[in-house]
C-alpha cells in the first residue's frame, strides 16, 4: 500500500518562521515545564497550510501499519475544536528515534519519524505510521509524544499514545498516567492488515493552568473521554442475573448506559426503567446494553443477612417491573475502592449517569430527575 505524503518540500526555513510567529508571549501560558514541545513549529509547511492528515515517513516501509484517528473537542467535552495543532513523533520497528544524518534542531532528538496535522471544522485528525517498538526488550512501553498548540495558548504536552495489548503496559504503569488530554491507551482493530486505534483529544483536561470553565453543581463519576474501568458485581436482573459478572469486561465494546443510584427508593426509578427496558428490547442488547447499579447506601447499618435480604427484595422489584433486559447490578457501598471508587462517584451525589462507547465514557449526567425528558436526553446520546 502507497499513501503519499500530504506535506510538500518547501522552504522549512520560511516555515519555522511563519510558525514560530504564532507562539507570542501574550498567549495564555497552560501546562507548565514542556522540554522540545517548540519542535512543533518545525513543521515544513505554514500551520495555515496543514490539514487534518499526515503520513509519517516510515508508513510505507515494512512493519505492522498503524493507522491512528479521533476527534479533538473543547473544554466542555462536547465541542469540536477545529484549527488545532497536533505534532507527533515516535521510534521507530527497533526502538530507536531514527535519525538519518541531516536532521536540526529538535529532530536531532526526536527523529525523523514525525508529523503535523491541524484539525478540520469537525475537530477530526488522522495519522499513518507504523507501531513504534520499545527503546528494549525490558520497556518501557511503546508510545509516540504528541503535543498541542491550540490557536490561542502555547504549545503543551498531553499523555503519549499506548497501546492496551502492550504486555510491559502493567497496573502500575496505568496508574501513573496523569491522562492529560483524556485516556491516551489505544485498544486496536485489525482490518486487511492494518490496525487501526482511535483517541478523542480533550483541550485542558487535567492540564495544569488551563482555564476551568464555569462547571456548578455536585461533580461526580469519571470525565467524559475516560475508560470505564473493570468492575465485578452482583446481577439481580438481566442476562447475568445471579452472578458476579463485569459489565465492561463482557459488553464494553458496544454502547449502553450506567445509572449508579444512591438511594434506597427504587420507586423512583420505576417509569424510568420501564422506559428504558421498552428501549432496549427496540435496539436489541448489540445496540443497547443498560446497567442500574445499586449503590448499596445503608451498607454500614446492615449485616451480611441483611444484606442478602436487601438483594432478594430489590429482585423481587425488578420482576414486579418486568425487567428482562436491564440489568441490576449490586455493589458493596458508595466508597468501595474497586467499584464505586474506580469510577469515581461521589457518595454525595443521588445518582451519577454515564453513556459509554466502546467503554469510553460518552456523556455524563449528575443528580438527573428519572424524568421522561432525562431518558429522552440520554438516548439521544447514543
Amino acid at each position: 500500500m502507497c499513501i503519499s505524503l500530504l506535506s510538500c518540500a518547501q522552504n522549512s526555513t520560511k516555515a519555522q518562521n511563519e510558525n514560530s510567529q504564532m507562539n507570542e508571549s501574550s498567549q495564555q501560558q497552560v501546562g507548565g515545564r514542556c522540554e522540545g514541545c517548540e519542535a512543533i513549529y518545525e513543521s515544513k509547511m505554514p500551520f495555515n497550510a496543514l490539514n487534518e492528515v499526515d503520513t509519517l515517513p516510515i508508513f510505507n516501509e515494512p512493519g505492522p501499519k498503524l493507522v491512528v484517528s479521533g476527534t479533538v473537542y473543547k473544554s466542555d467535552g462536547k465541542t469540536p475544536a477545529p484549527g488545532v495543532v497536533l505534532y507527533v513523533y515516535h521510534t521507530d520497528l527497533v526502538g530507536k528515534y531514527r535519525v538519518v544524518g541531516n536532521e536540526t534542531g529538535w529532530a536531532k532528538r526526536h527523529g525523523s519519524i514525525r508529523g503535523w496535522m491541524k484539525t478540520n471544522v469537525l475537530g477530526q485528525y488522522k495519522f499513518y505510521t507504523v507501531r513504534p517498538a520499545s527503546y528494549s526488550k525490558t520497556g518501557p512501553p511503546a508510545h509516540i509524544h504528541i503535543t498541542v498548540k491550540e490557536p490561542d495558548k502555547n504549545e503543551y504536552w498531553i499523555d503519549e499514545f499506548h497501546f492496551d495489548d502492550d504486555p510491559f503496559l502493567m497496573a502500575e504503569e496505568r496508574k501513573r498516567f496523569q491522562n492529560r488530554g483524556g485516556n491516551g491507551v489505544l485498544q486496536l482493530e485489525e482490518k486487511d492488515g492494518i490496525y487501526y486505534g482511535e483517541r478523542n483529544i480533550y483541550l485542558g483536561k487535567n492540564v495544569p493552568g488551563y482555564p476551568s470553565e464555569k462547571n456548578e453543581g455536585l461533580q461526580s463519576g469519571l470525565a467524559i473521554g475516560d475508560n470505564c474501568p473493570a468492575f465485578d458485581p452482583i446481577h439481580l436482573s438481566g442476562a447475568d442475573v445471579n452472578r458476579s459478572a463485569c459489565p465492561m469486561c463482557k459488553y464494553g465494546y458496544g454502547q449502553g448506559v450506567m445509572v449508579w443510584f444512591n438511594h434506597t427508593s427504587l420507586d423512583k426509578l420505576k417509569r424510568f426503567a420501564m422506559l428504558i427496558e421498552d428501549e432496549m428490547k427496540k435496539r436489541g442488547e448489540k445496540s443497547l446494553r443498560v446497567f442500574l447499579v445499586y449503590m448499596n447506601p445503608t451498607y454500614a447499618n446492615n449485616d451480611a443477612e441483611e444484606q442478602r435480604i436487601l438483594r432478594e427484595k430489590i429482585k423481587k422489584w425488578c420482576t414486579e417491573q418486568s425487567l428482562q433486559k436491564v440489568a441490576m447490578l449490586w455493589v458493596p457501598s458508595p466508597t468501595d475502592e474497586e467499584t464505586s471508587g474506580a469510577f469515581h462517584l461521589n457518595p454525595k451525589a443521588n445518582n451519577t449517569v454515564f453513556v459509554y462507547k466502546k467503554r469510553k465514557v460518552a456523556a455524563k449526567w449528575v443528580n438527573i430527575d428519572y424524568s421522561d425528558e432525562a431518558v429522552k436526553i440520554i438516548l439521544n446520546e447514543l
